[in-house]
């Protein structure tokens, strides 16, 4: 059962590692991202931060809604993670059950200009084309929060996008 998906597009770190994970109770992480799955070294650092007792899987996008969908995944609890809106979309339209989408850190790492993006939170800076994704997200019918940690404020997109 899969119990958030998250936006973010550090992937795994202390905000997801250590206080999502937790907080959820999560004892799995899905990274399901078409690049990471062809890097190795940014895979072995990744796994480094995941806790014990969590078993981390790193599969592309596509693997991901197949896995997401085997009824096996049922009896787990899945934290699903991506880093950026359009992959959010594609699984968010092929797989049910997703509960809420976090929208947590995003469009401060991928070097593009910051004076063209529109800042939706502290964490949070988007493009027009992310904009557009992100309207798309909303029309799917799952709730997108933007909340960094669990102790923040919980936002719903609707009202900032």
């Amino acid at each position: 059962m899969i119990s958030l998906m998250r936006i973010d597009d550090r992937l795994i770190h202390g905000q997801v590692a250590v206080v999502w994970s937790r907080y959820l109770g999560v004892n799995r992480i899905v990274v399901a991202n078409d690049e990471v799955i062809n890097n190795q070294m940014q895979m072995m650092a990744l796994k480094m931060s995941v806790p014990d007792g969590i078993r981390p899987f790193f599969v592309s996008v596509n693997k991901s809604i197949d896995l997401l969908n085997n009824p096996k995944s049922k009896s787990l609890k899945i934290l699903v993670i991506v880093d950026k809106p359009l992959d959010a979309l594609k699984i968010a339209k092929n797989v049910t059950d997703i509960p809420l989408i976090n929208l947590g850190n995003y469009g401060r790492v991928n070097g593009e200009k910051m004076k063209e993006k529109k800042q939706l939170s502290k964490n949070v800076f988007i493009n027009k084309n992310d904009e557009l994704i992100l309207h798309q997200l909303l029309d799917v019918g799952i709730k997108v929060n933007v909340q960094p940690i669990p102790t923040d404020a919980d936002i719903n997109l609707k009202e900032i996008l």
